[in-house]
């Protein structure tokens, strides 16, 4: 799997205006390349705000993983977006998030969603990689940065 290969151009929002915890995931979940109207973008979004009611995704370092598991969507989908402002995410370092990672999957895809986190965690963990990514000026150089596989 290669990170870059869940995102589609169009799921990458660049310069993401600040709002509520709850306004973000919605921005990142209206770019997911979802089959179905409003209905099954709503099922998303509170499949999301669910897993957020269990423990913040605002993993610390600036960063944020909103995920869930939802039947309203087939297999693995990602959103990636870069606040222009930091957003409080309720995150475990008390501290605000400017990256945000949103990954959605059915209930059947286990092992794929967890490699997704994994590989997020790697280009987090790379502070080059890091770094590109928080100063993309385009979706190409955060496609190139995301640019990761676990082979």
């Amino acid at each position: 799997m290669n990170l870059r290969e869940l995102l589609r151009p169009e799921s990458v929002l660049l310069s993401l205006e600040p709002g509520s915890k709850e306004e973000m995931i919605r921005r990142l979940v209206d770019v997911l390349p979802l089959e179905g109207g409003d209905e099954i973008r709503g099922e998303v979004f509170e499949a999301v705000l669910e897993r957020e009611k269990v423990m913040s995704t605002g993993i610390g370092r600036g960063v944020a993983i909103p995920h869930a598991k939802t039947d309203a969507v087939t297999g693995l989908m990602a959103a990636v977006g870069i606040a222009t402002e930091p957003v409080a995410f309720d995150s475990i370092d008390g501290k605000p998030v400017t990256l945000f990672f949103l990954i959605v999957s059915d209930s059947r895809t286990t092992s794929p969603h967890i490699k997704a986190l994994s590989l997020i965690s790697r280009v987090l963990n790379d502070p080059m990689r890091k770094s590109a990514l928080s100063e993309a000026a385009t979706v190409d150089e955060v496609l190139q940065a995301l640019d990761v596989s676990d082979a």
